[in-house]
């Protein structure tokens, strides 16, 4: 409101006594909920990722193939929304290692600036546990999607396009509404009320207990403060939920 409207006297907008004195109430009325535990056991998501529908790969849809894709891809690079829906395909966009998928991210990300710019984005594999790797999901992803990508001869870059005719990009909001859908379809019930936002605390949480360092963490994050993570986006996960995802 500041950068838009006049001062109000000598104060900005968002300065006005009046401003700050409903703001706080607003504040007081609703204050922030702060949840010790994800409001979703990862345990329950990651067994259900290794059964129908989502197993086998190789038989299962093309929507469960996409759906598995996304959400360990969201649970491993620790990443928003917006830059999984960045991530491209094709040459100096995608790298493929032993180790896992990195990719550039394409255009800037919320937290980018002058000073700082994260473009990569790495998706590692888990050798120990092919039902839950990361890499193996993505490469039955572009198997089934290849048929789709090309389209008046051009190559669709996009690293996650839509299951449903005419198999366009996606928006955020629709990589959202696949992340809820796996871990309702885990919980098998539509109507359970978890954020897609919650990945992004979820896989941190379970990185931390799995013996990644802090660095590791933020640097895969994209969080330049520590803080940022405990305040924001720790959760208590017991160490046995660890063990399914990475296999030991």
């Amino acid at each position: 409101m500041s950068a838009i409207l006049p001062p109000v006297g000598d104060k900005p907008v968002g300065q006005h006594p009046h401003i700050v004195r409903i703001l706080r109430g607003v504040f007081n009325k609703r204050p922030p909920v702060a949840r010790l535990v994800p409001e979703w056991d990862l345990q329950v998501v990651l067994k259900a990722l290794q059964k129908y529908p989502f197993e086998p790969m190789s038989k299962t849809s093309l929507k469960f193939v996409t759906l598995k894709t996304v959400f360990l891809t969201a649970i491993t690079t620790f990443r928003r929304v917006g830059d999984l829906q960045a991530l491209r395909l094709g040459e100096g966009a995608v790298s493929v290692q032993n180790q896992g998928v990195t990719f550039l991210r394409q255009g800037l990300s919320k937290t980018d600036r002058p000073s700082h710019i994260s473009p990569k984005i790495f998706v590692p594999c888990f050798k120990n546990n092919k039902l839950l790797d990361p890499k193996r999901a993505i490469t039955w992803y572009l198997k089934k999607t290849e048929p789709f990508r090309i389209k008046d001869g051009k190559d669709e870059t996009s690293l996650f396009i839509s299951f449903i005719k005419p198999h366009n990009r996606v928006s955020k909001q629709t990589i959202s509404s696949w992340l809820v859908k796996v871990i309702q379809t885990a919980y098998d019930d539509k109507t359970k009320k978890v954020k897609a936002h919650s990945t992004r605390s979820v896989g941190p949480s379970w990185a931390l207990f799995n013996g990644a360092s802090i660095d590791s963490i933020m640097q895969a994050a994209d969080w330049s403060r520590e803080s940022t993570f405990m305040k924001f986006y720790y959760k208590d996960i017991e160490p046995v939920v660890l063990k399914e995802i990475s296999g030991q």
